[in-house]
């Protein structure tokens, strides 16, 4: 089961000592080999030099000879001080008892009885040497000579605990590196966690400041944006939450009021007045209860997302129909109208925008479908007061009501209907607006892209 670090400064400080780890391993371990084969190559030269040199030293001594005795081969191999080997008429002398023929390598003693120099590393009672072999055909003999190669492999034994001892440092000092560099690579993080926790004990206003790091302005850009949206989210649902019970105040006062009319008269014409209250209220109380709904759902990103290519003229005229309105006033530049939407919510999105010219501004007069260069383009004519510049925006908003004047036979509104339109708008990627209608009341454009 493998244990991880916990935490980020602690992952940092172990990713930091591995890859020194890895580094000054790798350096290490090419260093070595490095000075390994410079050294041997060194040592190797600097015997083949000096067991040339004996070798020479002991065929000037004997190639005057005729005959060779003991003694004088003895005598020669002495004088080179070194621990010689050599064979003169098939019989082997030495100047050191244990380093004798048998610890010479039958190939390189071989190779060398061919007349060509050789050299091997060999281990004789754990020590090292490298022996060297020369021919000397003026004698008629070869000569060998061990070179102790204790020296060099202390000095490689040396260099290597040297190198273990930097690459262990290296790896202990990248890892406090990364401890060390990790708290001020990750203070971002802890400004982020300081702000998010004032943001969450109620200090909404609160923003993220990282100064003028390149690398960490999109991050605070990211983050200060999300806070904004958060904070308006917020204050949208608290203001929403008012709205809601303003509303749901009002129905339910009237109600009771009813009620506790009912209950006190024994008038017939006053009980019918009461239940008529009642009825209108639980209507209207019915509608905001379904766009609310409606609301939630969208909010909740639950919509209905389904889209299909629809008669956009038909609806139109369907909708002019169910509410009382000649259909010659649904007008469009071709016949169908076709446009890919949600259809049931786009006729939702009618009715709504019928209603609203319906309660507030006299009635709708034109309805004209266009669709141009793959853009549908729906407008509501009415023939009210039309909406003043400074509420073109906020009408859209929930629960906003305008200045203008419900008419007296139509039922009270919810203050939901455009903020539907404008929602049901939206999720079709396209746009509503308000603007003046030529003959002098508002117009209302829902504008809808064709979809990507």
């Amino acid at each position: 089961m493998k244990i991880m670090p916990r935490g980020l400064r602690a992952r940092s400080a172990l990713g930091f000592a591995l890859l020194a780890l890895v580094l000054s391993t790798g350096l290490s371990v090419a260093t070595y080999q490095l000075a390994r084969w410079y050294l041997l190559d060194q040592r190797q030269t600097l015997a083949t030099r000096q067991t040339v040199l004996h070798a020479q030293v002991v065929n000037g001594q004997l190639s005057g000879q005729r005959v060779l005795t003991d003694d004088e081969i003895l005598d020669a191999l002495a004088r080179t001080k070194g621990r010689a080997v050599m064979e003169v008429n098939g019989q082997w002398y030495s100047a050191v008892v244990d380093l004798n023929e048998s610890r010479i390598p039958s190939e390189l003693l071989d190779a060398t009885r061919e007349g060509v120099p050789q050299r091997q590393r060999v281990r004789v009672n754990q020590v090292p040497y490298f022996v060297v072999g020369v021919p000397l055909p003026e004698v008629n003999t070869v000569y060998f000579e061990f070179v102790p190669a204790t020296e060099y492999e202390r000095t490689l034994r040396t260099l290597a605990l040297v190198l273990v001892v930097v690459a262990s440092a290296t790896t202990a000092t990248g890892a406090a590196s990364g401890f060390v560099l990790s708290r001020r690579v990750l203070r971002p993080l802890t400004a982020v966690a300081d702000t998010a926790r004032a943001m969450n004990a109620g200090d909404l206003q609160r923003r993220l400041d990282v100064g003028d790091d390149p690398d960490l302005l999109p991050v605070a850009a990211s983050f200060n944006s999300m806070a904004a949206s958060l904070e308006a989210r917020i204050a949208r649902e608290q203001r929403f939450t008012a709205d809601v019970s303003h509303e749901l105040r009002t129905p339910l006062t009237a109600m009771g009021s009813a009620v506790s009319l009912a209950k006190r008269t024994v008038s017939p014409e006053r009980t019918a007045f009461a239940i008529d209250v009642l009825a209108d209220q639980v209507d209207h109380l019915r509608q905001l209860t379904l766009e609310l709904l409606e609301l939630s759902r969208i909010d909740a990103a639950r919509a209905d997302d389904h889209r299909e290519m629809t008669d956009i003229h038909a609806l139109a005229v369907r909708q002019a129909a169910a509410h009382e309105l000649d259909a010659a006033i649904v007008v469009s530049s071709a016949t169908p109208v076709l446009h890919e939407v949600n259809a049931l919510r786009f006729e939702r999105t009618l009715a709504n925008l019928l209603e609203n010219a319906a309660r507030y501004g006299g009635g709708a007069t034109r309805v004209e479908c266009r669709h141009t260069d793959g853009v549908l383009q729906v407008t509501v004519d009415d023939q009210g007061p039309g909406v003043p510049h400074d509420e073109r925006t906020s009408i859209f908003g929930r629960f906003h009501r305008g200045s203008a004047e419900a008419a007296p036979d139509q039922p009270k509104g919810t203050g939901l209907g455009l903020s539907l339109v404008d929602e049901y708008v939206r999720l079709e990627y396209g746009q509503v607006w308000v603007e003046d209608g030529p003959g002098g009341g508002a117009r209302f454009v829902v504008e809808i892209p064709a979809r990507p």
